[in-house]
């Protein structure tokens, strides 16, 4: 069964994940769509409206899919629940109950419609140290655990709890040295010129209690995260990706680079949320520019419901300087038909400013007011990343068309 937490701390039913024969579906309950200020699962289920149910497939329909973890991390996951990693309905049966992502959970449920708590494939006195893995892996591909922040720090949550906030572990390869500093670096530098952005630490896993041998196996500094999508007194808020929103099929990992393109991103939110909010995209694609982050695919935008209703656009998150470690890298997604950092200039940015009702000539306006704003600060970072990797992101300023 699937629910959503309303505003009011209720869980609401909204319908039902079905599997039969390796074949799985969803179906909306007829009740859900009735309710007085209903809350909005997602835009796709808004779109195509009470009857509409994603084609059956043996894996679970795109929106779900992307609650799940990813690549090295699913693979983790699911060793360590002992599931076959392509077996999705298994998985999300096993990690849905307790802290996915926003406002959602998916619960078993027996033949005679109660609750039904998925039994462990080890016990936690066999091998304690995958239990955090079992708790809950949040989608991605960085090794990470959602935490539970407490007077005496953070801590792994016990089952049937969620946590507060994101911890990212070290990268773990030898070219991938210093990851969670860069993108603190990065979050930090964000905040400082104006973007909205969850508030970030550095921490010392080996200090977190419950994640066994993992605060161990990548010793270094671990990146901490506040959810936005979690309030202080441990109610959820609902969030969705815009891989979910444009039902990105989640089994071809390049569809969240391939299948839109910033124009399309700024087009759709501002469709979503109102026009104003296209300043707001500028603002961060200039700065995964000037930043060199080549990772702002479509699950690394989101939008949240503060109400239940109303989508807005949540804060930035996963900005990392990409080009520290991939020197080659590019921004993932086209801008006015490139994905060069260097061939992009303010005027790259009036087709998105037409597309939306911005405004070509307010874009271009927006985009040289937000590189202005950006240098302003940029001396910070000589404070926060090693001499050599801040030498590495001016010395490349130089070959930026943005800056001229």
């Amino acid at each position: 069964m699937v629910e959503i937490q309303k505003p009011d701390g209720i869980w609401e039913s909204v319908g039902y994940l079905r599997s039969q024969n390796d074949t799985n579906w969803y179906e909306s309950k007829p009740e859900y769509w009735r309710l007085a200020n209903r809350p909005v699962l997602g835009q796709i289920f808004e779109e195509k409206g009470e009857h509409w149910s994603p084609r059956a497939t043996a894996a679970i329909p795109r929106w779900f899919s992307h609650l799940l973890p990813e690549g090295i991390l699913r693979l983790e996951t699911a060793a360590a629940a002992q599931i076959n990693p392509v077996r999705e309905f298994q998985l999300l049966a096993r990690l849905g109950a307790d802290d996915l992502p926003g406002a959602v959970r998916a619960t078993l449920l027996s033949e005679d419609g109660e609750h039904k708590v998925p039994e462990l494939s080890i016990s936690p006195d066999e091998d304690e140290e995958l239990q955090p893995l079992l708790k809950f892996s949040l989608a991605g591909v960085q090794l990470k655990f959602s935490v539970a922040t407490t007077d005496r720090g953070p801590t792994v949550p016990v089952s049937g709890k969620s946590g507060d906030a994101i911890l990212k572990m070290p990268d773990g390869r030898s070219d991938f040295g210093g990851v969670p500093e860069a993108e603190f670096a990065a979050m930090t530098l964000a905040k400082l010129v104006g973007l909205n952005v969850a508030p970030v630490s550095l921490v010392d896993a080996s200090n977190i209690q419950g994640l066994g041998r993992w605060s161990s196996k990548l010793p270094g500094n671990s990146l901490l995260i506040e959810r936005y999508d979690r309030l202080p007194n441990g109610q959820r808020v609902h969030a969705e990706e815009l891989a979910q929103v444009l039902d990105i099929p989640t089994a071809r990992i390049n569809a969240k680079y391939s299948n839109a393109n910033f124009e399309s991103i700024a087009n759709y939110i501002s469709k979503i949320v109102g026009v104003d909010v296209v300043g707001e995209v500028i603002d961060r694609i200039v700065f995964n520019i000037m930043i060199g982050n080549g990772d702002a695919h479509l699950k690394n935008w989101s939008l949240i419901y503060p109400d239940g209703r109303i989508p807005a656009l949540s804060p930035a998150y996963d900005i990392v300087p990409t080009v520290l470690y991939l020197p080659k890298d590019d921004l993932g997604l086209n801008l006015n038909g490139t994905k060069e950092f260097a061939a992009i200039n303010a005027e790259s940015f009036e087709r998105l400013g037409g597309a939306t009702g911005f405004g070509y000539k307010e874009a271009r306006i927006r985009a040289k007011e937000m590189v202005h704003r950006i240098l302003d600060s940029w001396k910070s970072l000589n404070d926060l990343l090693p001499s050599e990797q801040f030498r590495k992101l001016d010395s490349r300023l130089g070959e930026l068309s943005l800056l001229n």
